[in-house]
C-alpha cells in the first residue's frame, strides 16, 4: 500500500491511556485481527513496521529513518488528533494481541557476541575449566543461602499467623463462657469476632493496595516465568514484603486461603534476588562481587526453580513434591544438575524449617526434635495406626477422583466467570478491590461463626469416647467447644470456626465406626452443611486483593467431601460384605480428588501428601485418584492456574503443542519483513527508530544489492536493552564513533560484556536517552555486540518442530531464513500460542473479529500452505489496511460493526 493509503493512530490509545505521542510508537488503524509486519521482539508486542512504499525490505538506515521521521510528524497533526478522538467516543475494543504487550519474554540461551568471546579466546583451557569449577561452587552455595532464607520466611509467616489465630480463637471462647454465665449479652462474641477480623483484614488488604502483584497464590507468575515470560514486579523484596505481611493478616481475618502458595512465591522471589545480588528496593548493587556471573535470564530462571523448590519444602515438608511441583508445573527446560539443585535447596529448606517449627510448638526440650516435617504436617500419634484399604476399594477411590474433577471444573469455571466480571471493571480500582476485601471478610466471618451458633447444641459430641465407640484421645486437641457444655465439642464449629490445620488433622483421624448410622460417626448433615458455603467462600475470595493460597482449603473440603463419600461407598460395600476403610481414609482420598480436580496436578500433588501424611501405601490410591480428577477436569476446563494465566492473556507454551502443528509450516505464521539494522548505523537514526518501535530485538544484516534484487544476510540480532545502554550516558562514548572511522574489534574496545550488562534486569529506557548534535551523527557499530548465533529455521519448517526448538531451548526470538542466509521473517512465542495458529489454519476470506487475531494478506489468504515460493514471501511488502475514511464520518457503532 502507498504512504497515502494508510493512517496511524498510537497503539496506547487503543487501551484508553493518554501519552506523548512523539515517545510512543505509531500503529496503523485496522482490525487487531489483521495480519502484521513487524516482528514481535521481546515484550512480544506486535508492533508493525511502519509503511512507506519507498521503504526497501525493512532494513533500518539513515535514510530510512529520515522517511520514518517525516511521515510520524505529518500524521502527529490535526488528522490524527481527530482520529484518536473518535478512537476515544468509540470505545475500541483492546485486542488480545494488545494486551499481550505487557509481557516481555526471556531469553534463557546465551549470548554469543564478539564482545563476550574475545576474552575466553584469550584464556588457556586450564583457567576457564577453573573459573567454571568456581562459579558451580558459587551457584550450590548461594542455593543454600535461598534455602535458609526461604525456610525463615516461612518459618515467621507461621509463627505470626498461628499466634494471631490462637489468640483469636482464645478470645472468642473466653468470651463465649462470659457469655454462658450472663456476664455479657448473648451475640457480643459474634460481633467482636467480627471486629478482630475486620480490622486484621484491613491491614492484610493495605499490603497488596501498596503493591497489587502480591495478591494471589503467585504459583501463576512462577509458571510464567519458569515457561519463559516475565512478569513485571513479580519478584522483587518489595512485593516479598507485602506478600508476607498481607497473608499474616489475612489468615488471621478468617479468610478460607491457605499459607502454602504465597510461601512457593516467597521462595521464587528469595532464588530471583538473592542470586543477583542487588535491590532496586533498597538501593544497593554488589557488582564488584561475583553475582555479576548470573545476571542474565538462564541462571536467575534456575535459582527461581531453586527458590520454589524450598518453598514447597518449608510449607509442606515435602523436598521431592517440591522438585517434582517446579518440574510439573514450571520448568520448561530441565537438566541433571538442576535436579540436584532443586533437591538440595528443597530437603536444606525443609530441616531448617522442622528445627525451627518444633522449638515454636511450645513443647519442653522440643527444639531439635524432628518428628513432623514441613508446616502442615497431618500425621503424628494417630498415623502410628496407619490407615488400611482393600484392593476392592480403589474403584471407589477413582469415582471419588472423577467427582472431584467435575466439582473443581465447576469450581474453576464460576471463578473464571467471577474473576473476568471483576476484570470488566466492576472490581478494578485499588479503592473498590480493597472495599471488596473488607465486605467479603464481614460476609464471611457472619457464616463462619453465625451458621455454627445458629444450630445450638444440636451437633454437640462427646469430647471423650463412650458407649462403645472408638477411642479418640488423639483428636481431642483438635476440637472446639463452642456454645456446647463442658466435656463436649462443636462438630461443626470444630471444622467452621478453628484453624485449618486442626480441622483437616480432625477429618483425617476422628475415628469411624463400621455401622453408617452409629452416632460415634460424623452427622453427614454438618459435613454438607459446611462443604456447600465453604466451597462458595473459596471461589469468592480466589482473586481478590489478598495473599491466597488454595491448597489449604482445597485439602480441607476436599477432607469433608471424602467423608460424605465414605458413607455412601461404605453403605454399598457392606451390602456387599467387603471391608470398609476409615472414614479418615476417604478423608484423604477427597483431599487429592479436590487438589487434583482445580489445580490438575498429579505427579507433585500424590508425592506431597504422601510426605505430608506419612501414609506410603496410599501412594497407588493417591495418584490414582488425582489422575481420575485431572482426567474429568480436562472434559470441561483447564486448571485454576492456567485459567487465571489465560485470563492475565499470558503467552504460555505447555509441554507440547497439539498434532495439527505438524501440518503448518512456520511461513505460515511467521511476521513478515522484520525491521532490521545494517551493521553501522548513525546514533541519531538509531534513536529515532527505538523511538518509534517497541520491539527488543532487531536482526542485523549485511544488505548485497545484485542489479533489481536486495538480499538481506542475516549476520546476527541483538536486543533493545543493549542498544539503550549503549546509548546511555554511561558508556556511549567508548560505543559511538566518528563516521569514517573503522571498526573497533572485540580486542581494543574499552569496555567489555559486564560494562553492558552492569544495570541488568533494568536498562535505560529510551525516553531517557539524550543525544547532543555532534553524538547524534556518530556512528554505533554492532559487530562487536550483536549475537552472533542467532537461532534460525527454514520457512518449510513444521510449527511443531519451531514449538519444540521454543520449549525446549528456552528461545526468545527464531529468525526466519531462506537456503541463502536472507531473513524473510521472524517468530516469536506469540506466534506459537494455540489462538494464533488456529487463525492460521481456519482463516476464511471474511473479516475477521476485532477480537481476534489479524487477517492474513491477501496474496498469503489466496494460496494454500504449502504452494508458496520463497522468492513470493520475500517480496511481501509491509502490510496495512488501507485508510477507515468511515472513522471520522460514521458513529462510533458503525464503526464497530465495519471493524468487526
Amino acid at each position: 500500500p502507498s504512504e497515502s493509503s494508510s493512517e496511524f493512530v498510537s497503539p496506547h490509545l487503543l487501551g484508553g491511556r493518554a501519552a506523548d505521542s512523539e515517545s510512543r510508537p505509531v500503529r496503523s488503524v485496522f482490525p487487531s485481527s489483521t495480519r502484521r509486519s513487524g516482528h514481535v521482539n521481546g515484550n512480544d508486542a506486535r508492533e508493525p513496521l511502519l509503511c512507506n512504499s519507498d521503504i526497501k525490505g525493512g532494513i533500518v538506515n539513515d535514510d530510512y529513518s529520515e522517511r520514518v521521521v517525516t511521515f510520524s510528524e505529518s500524521v502527529n497533526g490535526h488528522e490524527e488528533s481527530k482520529t484518536i478522538e473518535k478512537y476515544r467516543d468509540g470505545r475500541a475494543e483492546v485486542s488480545l494481541e494488545e494486551q499481550m504487550m505487557q509481557y516481555e519474554a526471556l531469553n534463557y540461551t546465551l549470548e554469543e557476541p564478539d564482545l563476550k568471546i574475545s576474552g575466553a579466546f584469550q584464556k588457556t583451557r586450564l583457567s576457564l575449566e577453573e573459573e567454571q569449577r568456581s562459579i558451580n561452587r558459587q551457584r550450590w552455595g548461594l542455593t543454600f543461602v535461598i534455602a535458609i532464607f526461604t525456610a525463615l520466611v516461612a518459618v515467621l509467616i507461621t509463627w505470626a499467623t498461628q499466634t494471631l489465630v490462637k489468640y483469636k480463637l482464645k478470645t472468642a471462647q473466653d468470651w463465649i463462657m462470659k457469655e454462658h454465665h450472663g456476664e455479657i449479652p448473648h451475640g457480643c462474641t459474634l460481633l467482636l469476632m467480627v471486629g478482630m477480623c475486620l480490622g486484621m483484614s484491613m491491614i492484610g488488604g493495605l499490603f497488596v493496595m501498596l503493591e497489587p502483584i502480591a495478591a494471589g497464590s503467585g504459583i501463576p507468575e512462577i509458571k510464567s516465568l519458569l515457561n519463559g515470560v516475565m512478569i513485571k514486579r513479580s519478584m522483587r523484596i518489595k512485593t516479598l514484603i507485602a506478600k508476607a505481611g498481607g497473608l499474616i493478616f489475612a489468615v488471621g481475618g478468617g479468610f478460607p486461603i491457605g499459607k502454602e502458595g504465597p510461601m512457593i512465591h516467597a521462595g521464587a522471589i528469595a532464588g530471583a534476588g538473592l542470586s543477583q545480588g542487588k535491590s532496586s528496593t533498597f538501593g544497593f548493587d554488589t557488582s564488584w562481587s561475583k553475582f555479576k556471573e548470573f545476571r542474565n535470564d538462564k541462571e536467575k530462571r534456575d535459582f527461581i526453580a531453586c527458590g520454589a523448590a524450598a518453598g514447597v519444602a518449608a510449607a509442606f515438608g515435602a523436598p521431592l513434591g517440591g522438585v517434582m511441583f517446579c518440574l510439573e508445573e514450571g520448568a520448561s527446560w530441565w537438566h541433571p544438575d538442576l535436579t540436584w539443585r532443586t533437591l538440595f535447596a528443597a530437603m536444606t529448606s525443609a530441616f531448617i524449617t522442622n528445627v525451627f517449627i518444633s522449638g515454636i510448638r511450645g513443647e519442653s526440650n522440643s527444639w531439635g526434635m524432628l518428628s513432623r516435617s514441613g508446616l502442615l504436617a497431618f500425621g503424628g500419634d494417630a498415623a502410628d495406626d496407619p490407615w488400611k484399604y482393600t484392593a476392592w476399594e480403589i474403584p471407589g477411590f477413582v469415582l471419588i477422583g472423577c467427582l472431584g474433577g467435575f466439582i473443581g471444573a465447576g469450581f474453576n469455571y464460576l471463578n473464571e466467570g467471577l474473576t473476568i466480571w471483576r476484570q470488566n471493571g466492576n472490581v478494578s480500582s485499588r479503592i473498590r478491590r480493597y472495599i471488596e476485601v473488607l465486605v467479603l471478610n464481614v460476609f464471611i466471618v457472619l457464616c463462619a461463626f453465625g451458621i455454627p451458633m445458629s444450630t445450638g447444641n444440636y451437633y454437640c459430641r462427646d469430647n471423650e469416647s463412650n458407649y462403645g465407640c472408638p477411642d479418640r484421645s488423639s483428636v481431642s486437641g483438635y476440637t472446639t467447644q463452642f456454645y456446647c457444655p463442658d466435656g463436649k465439642y462443636h462438630v461443626l464449629a470444630t471444622i467452621f470456626f478453628n484453624s485449618p490445620e486442626n480441622a483437616i488433622r480432625f477429618l483425617y483421624y476422628e475415628p469411624s465406626n463400621d455401622h453408617i448410622s452409629s452416632h460415634c460417626n460424623l452427622p453427614p448433615s454438618a459435613l454438607v452443611v459446611f462443604l456447600v458455603p465453604y466451597l462458595a467462600f473459596m471461589c469468592l475470595v480466589y482473586g481478590i486483593a489478598i495473599p491466597s493460597g488454595m491448597f489449604v482449603p482445597l485439602i480441607l473440603s476436599g477432607a469433608v467431601l471424602g467423608r460424605l463419600s465414605g458413607y455412601l461407598l461404605g453403605s454399598f460395600q457392606m451390602m456387599l460384605g467387603i471391608e470398609v476403610a476409615e472414614h479418615g481414609a476417604y478423608a484423604l482420598i477427597g483431599s487429592a480428588a479436590m487438589l487434583g480436580g482445580v489445580t490438575r496436578m498429579t505427579i507433585s500433588l500424590t508425592l506431597i501428601i504422601i510426605e505430608t501424611t506419612g501414609v506410603v501405601q496410599f501412594g497407588l490410591p493417591v495418584f490414582l485418584t488425582a489422575l481420575a480428577a485431572r482426567t474429568c477436569g480436562h472434559l470441561i476446563n483447564e486448571g485454576l492456574y492456567d485459567i487465571h494465566m489465560e485470563l492475565r492473556h499470558v503467552p504460555f507454551l505447555p509441554w507440547d503443542p497439539p498434532t495439527w502443528y505438524q501440518s503448518l509450516r512456520a511461513r505460515d505464521v511467521m511476521s513478515y519483513n522484520p525491521i532490521c539494522l545494517e551493521l553501522r548505523v548513525r546514533a541519531e537514526s538509531l534513536l529515532r527508530i527505538l523511538s518509534t518501535h517497541k520491539h527488543n530485538g532487531f536482526p542485523i544484516v549485511n544488505t548485497v544489492v545484485t542489479g533489481s534484487t536486495t538480499k538481506r544476510r542475516l549476520v546476527g540480532i541483538i536486543l533493545r536493552k543493549h542498544i539503550c545502554a549503549m546509548l546511555s550516558k554511561r558508556l556511549r562514548e567508548k560505543v559511538l564513533t566518528p563516521p569514517g572511522t573503522a571498526a573497533k574489534s572485540g580486542e581494543n574496545v574499552e569496555l567489555n560484556w559486564d560494562d553492558l550488562n552492569r544495570t541488568y534486569p533494568h536498562f535505560p529506557a529510551v525516553e531517557n536517552l539524550r543525544l547532543n548534535e555532534v553524538e547524534k551523527q556518530y556512528i554505533v557499530d554492532f559487530s562487536i555486540f550483536m549475537n552472533l548465533t542467532p537461532h534460525r529455521v527454514l520457512p518449510t519448517a513444521s510449527v511443531w518442530h519451531v514449538y519444540q526448538l521454543f520449549r525446549q531451548m528456552g528461545l526468545r526470538h527464531l529468525c526466519v531464513v531462506d537456503t541463502q542466509g536472507d531473513i524473510i521473517g521472524m517468530i516469536t512465542r506469540q506466534d506459537l500460542t494455540i489462538e494464533h495458529c488456529k487463525q492460521c489454519w481456519e482463516h476464511e476470506e471474511k473479516t475477521p473479529s476485532f477480537r481476534t487475531w489479524r487477517p492474513l494478506p491477501a496474496h498469503q489468504r489466496k494460496r494454500g500452505r504449502s504452494t508458496d515460493s520463497i522468492d513470493e514471501l520475500k517480496s511481501v511488502p509491509t502490510w496495512t489496511m488501507p485508510r477507515p475514511h468511515f472513522i471520522a464520518n460514521n458513529s462510533p457503532g458503525t464503526r464497530n460493526r465495519r471493524l468487526g
